[in-house]
């Protein structure tokens, strides 16, 4: 269900979650008005408020919790990416100084190249490719093998190889977030939670039905706006909101440059 959601064009993911949310809620507070008559409800007002706080509380916070958690890992997604590109660019810079570096510089084009037509659209639609893995392999095993006929290049190799665990590490992080989400109980208790709240506010005895309904409708219409951004946030690299192939794209401008 989420992976669907997440393949349709971002305003109609936002109008189905937010709008279905808003309508279901609705309609659930149809049932609970009809369920309790109104004397009941205006007796208990002043209880039901207490706990309705306690209630609120405890959503806001997870709620809150986990819209900073997805967005913090969104973040780091793009960070990476970047952290990347640039370790890929001092291995390319260095490589210069080698007898035959131009093979190990043209290898790294040819693994840019691939990240951006190759393993970012399979991120995208959550899959995986093995070209990737294998030319950064073959970046690091060129690294490992120069031909070092000076202290200058053993220091200048030496600083490739750092470069070349940072641009391994990056990718590693990279990958491993695009295929870590919000755990399904999580959403369970989330979704679950965000009904609870809504539907308790229709226990309060309202004097008028349209205030009533303006108000919690707004009160959903926020609720399901924050759960679409945690939906469109939690896998950074795919759906319509996702982290791009920007930095590699700057990466291949530059060492075209250079």
């Amino acid at each position: 269900m989420i992976a669907w959601l997440e393949s349709l064009p971002t305003v109609l993911t936002g109008i189905v979650v937010v709008g279905g949310f808003v309508v279901t809620t609705m309609v659930l507070g149809y049932l609970v008005s009809a369920l309790t008559p109104k004397e009941i409800r205006a007796a208990h007002t002043d209880r039901a408020g207490f706990i309705l706080a306690v209630i609120g509380v405890i959503y806001a916070v997870l709620l809150a919790f986990v819209a900073i958690g997805v967005w913090e890992r969104f973040e780091a997604a793009d960070e990476r990416s970047y952290d990347e590109a640039r370790a890929l660019a001092t291995i390319y810079r260095d490589a210069e100084n080698f007898p035959h570096g131009a093979a190990l510089r043209s290898l790294i084009k040819v693994y840019a190249q691939s990240i951006v037509d190759v393993e970012w659209p399979d991120m995208r639609n959550g899959e995986k490719t093995s070209i990737s893995d294998a030319l950064i392999e073959r970046i690091g095993r060129d690294v490992r093998g120069l031909a070092v006929t000076s202290p200058g290049l053993q220091n200048l190799q030496a600083r490739m190889l750092v470069a070349l665990e940072t641009a391994w590490n990056d990718r590693q992080a990279r990958l491993t977030i695009d295929f870590i989400g919000i755990n399904p109980i999580m959403w369970l208790v989330l979704i679950v939670g965000a009904y609870v709240t809504v539907a308790f506010t229709y226990l309060f005895g309202w004097d008028a039905t349209v205030m009533q309904q303006l108000m919690i409708g707004g009160l959903s219409l926020m609720i399901g706006l924050v759960i679409f951004l945690v939906m469109a946030l939690d896998f950074p690299f795919r759906g319509s909101i996702a982290v791009g192939p920007d930095a590699f794209e700057a990466l291949l401008r530059t060492l075209n440059a250079l």
